[in-house]
């Protein structure tokens, strides 16, 4: 590769005069498009040459610097130009595009937690009652009302179902809440402890209880755990749940699954799994619960 594959032997990179300026001084608008395509091509070039080309290439820089900057041309529409060059998007309008597809076979799949247990204020799909004290093992989904101002409810453990028609890797933790609470007040908060499988250990890095917002849904990304273990009857996974709140009538409903990978499936087969659940990228050393 040579400077004329990209236009740059010349001394003054095409340009009529030093500025490359018009009659009235500013540059005009086709030679200042051709300077920064020029530009772009030597910054994303810099990084794949020897040192000798990276020191004539900022020198290239340096003087197409100077020019822009004599051309009025200022750093904060510099630095924009840069970052649309760095994105691959100039050149058609500054516009980027963003397809969703749905996951692939098998992965990323939610397994629901059920409140197993009867818990007083928790109300459940089975509940006749506000004040709940019912379980459920048919409906993910349950509300906590706390009956007394500046309390919680108590600690209750939701638990997934036996899984005997799949081997499941766990990949994630979610967590979905919808509060009821008045404008001016910050409303319940959900914690969340002790995230076990089959009486392992504890999946999440702290110890006890910690804010389940860390988990939640609407987050752009997954959180991590300190591991992923295979998921396989007649082993379930059990997390532990508690709400607090400082007003009396305020609600919560809530409703927590397991991030998992298919790893084979009984109706459906096998697949190649997701680089995060293959076993390959998950090998350790050591541990009491390392069971690959």
């Amino acid at each position: 590769m040579s400077y004329d594959d990209f236009g740059l032997d010349e001394e003054n990179f095409g340009l009529d005069d030093e500025t490359g300026a018009d009659e009235l001084g500013a540059m005009n608008e086709r030679k200042l498009a051709r300077l920064l395509r020029i530009r772009s091509k030597l910054v994303a070039t810099l990084p794949l040459v020897g040192p000798a080309r990276q020191k004539a290439i900022k020198q290239k820089l340096m003087r197409i610097d100077r020019i822009l900057a004599k051309s009025g041309y200022t750093a904060q529409q510099q630095a924009a130009a840069t970052a649309l060059a760095a994105s691959g998007i100039e050149g058609i309008g500054g516009l980027g595009f963003q397809a969703m597809s749905p996951p692939g076979i098998g992965r990323l799949v939610r397994l629901p937690f059920y409140p197993v247990n009867a818990t007083a204020n928790v109300v459940t799909s089975t509940s006749t009652a506000a004040t709940g004290n019912t379980a459920s093992t048919v409906n993910p989904v349950f509300i906590e009302i706390p009956l007394a101002p500046n309390s919680g409810n108590a600690a209750h453990i939701l638990q997934t179902p036996q899984i005997s028609w799949a081997t499941l890797r766990i990949v994630g933790f979610e967590v979905a809440q919808k509060l009821n609470c008045a404008i001016q007040n910050p409303g319940p908060i959900l914690l969340v402890q002790d995230l076990k499988i089959g009486g392992g250990a504890n999946l999440f890095t702290h110890e006890d209880f910690a804010d389940a917002d860390i988990y939640s849904a609407d987050q752009p990304e997954f959180c991590g755990l300190r591991d992923y273990p295979i998921l396989k009857s007649p082993n379930t996974a059990v997390v532990t749940v508690q709400m607090l709140d400082d007003v009396v009538g305020e609600s919560m409903t809530v409703s927590c699954s397991l991030l998992c990978e298919v790893l084979v499936d009984d109706n459906y087969g096998a697949h190649i799994p997701g680089p995060y659940a293959r076993a390959g990228s998950l090998v350790r050393q050591g541990g009491s619960f390392v069971n690959r």
